[in-house]
């Protein structure tokens, strides 16, 4: 088969060698969705380092074409022009970064709760006095309410986590069907505003989702409630949490914002409330094995004419 991809050019060289693949081609950033007909798979991934809305692509010259797969890298499908679904089949790399994203999420969870940036130790810094320690005890996250935005395959496995630290989990999901976990309670989105200690929001975004944590979810949630996202930064309101700060309530964990990057000087970055990193929780030395073995089951799979991973139609 031959692919033509969007990853870096000295990528071509390890797809072609791919089992199933016979050439591999690479697509340069500044013409990206100029994508061929006559391909056999495409093997995109959404815009980093791409400033120009993927909405505004034109669409190729007799597109689909010969496209037989469109293999998506990646889990979220907001930064892909609307036409490239139109393929005959397309699938999502959705669940191949659950375990690295998931276990971010403990980690800013604890880090949060146990307060690590204010006790650790820094040169200059006297042992601080017993008293002063007992007066103001580290967080746990035991007994406390996890709730999740979103019951994907990233919220189930950061509910299975959860589970070890014997934590409450509530979740609010798009689709009416029954929890998939027996210790996960389905609640309304507003009970899930009001009782969460712990908030992950893990939906993906669409028109339901944008701005869906806003003023009135926001000020809903308790006073010291902790805002982790690792989904997309639109779903919150970014000026109704910067009110929410000013009166010194909640606290955040952002992986993701809106813009992205964020601008130099932006409010958000070094604000005391919340704590930014650059979209890396999916980073592990696993990540591009597990995205390119997602591309190589698929194409078994296509051969055979069996259902794909991760598949969204076709």
């Amino acid at each position: 088969m031959r692919i033509v991809h969007q990853f870096a050019p000295a990528m071509s060289a390890m797809i072609a060698g791919l089992p199933g693949v016979t050439s591999a081609e690479h697509v340069p950033l500044e013409n990206r969705w100029n994508l061929p007909a006559d391909a056999d798979v495409l093997f995109v991934i959404h815009g980093e380092g791409d400033t120009r809305p993927a909405a505004d692509a034109p669409r190729p010259p007799g597109w689909p074409g010969a496209t037989k797969l469109v293999q998506i890298a990646s889990a979220g499908l907001d930064d892909y022009p609307e036409w490239l679904f139109e393929a005959p089949v397309v699938a999502s790399a959705s669940g191949t970064n659950s375990i690295p994203i998931a276990e971010y999420v403990l980690a800013v969870m604890l880090a949060h709760a146990k307060r690590l940036a204010d006790v650790t130790l820094n040169p200059g810094d006297g042992w601080p006095d017993r008293n002063a320690m007992i007066n103001q005890p580290l967080g746990t996250l035991g007994g406390r309410t996890l709730g999740l935005l979103g019951l994907g395959s990233i919220a189930l496995r950061v509910a299975r986590h959860a589970k070890a630290f014997d934590m409450n989990i509530i979740a609010t999901r798009h689709s009416e069907a029954p929890s998939p976990d027996p210790d996960v309670t389905l609640v309304p989105l507003a009970e899930l505003a009001a009782r969460a200690d712990i908030l992950v929001i893990a939906a993906p975004i669409d028109t339901s989702t944008r701005g869906l944590v806003g003023a009135d979810f926001l000020a809903a949630m308790k006073a010291q409630a902790h805002i982790v996202n690792i989904a997309r930064g639109a779903i919150i309101d970014d000026d109704a949490l910067k009110a929410e700060f000013a009166k010194d309530r909640l606290w955040a964990s952002l992986d993701v914002t809106e813009p992205e990057p964020l601008p130099a000087g932006h409010w958000l970055i070094g604000h005391p409330r919340v704590k930014v990193t650059p979209h890396i929780s999916w980073s592990c030395p696993e990540t591009s094995q597990r995205v390119f073995g997602r591309l190589i089951d698929n194409i078994a799979r296509l051969q055979a004419g069996k259902a794909l991973l991760g598949q969204l139609k076709g």
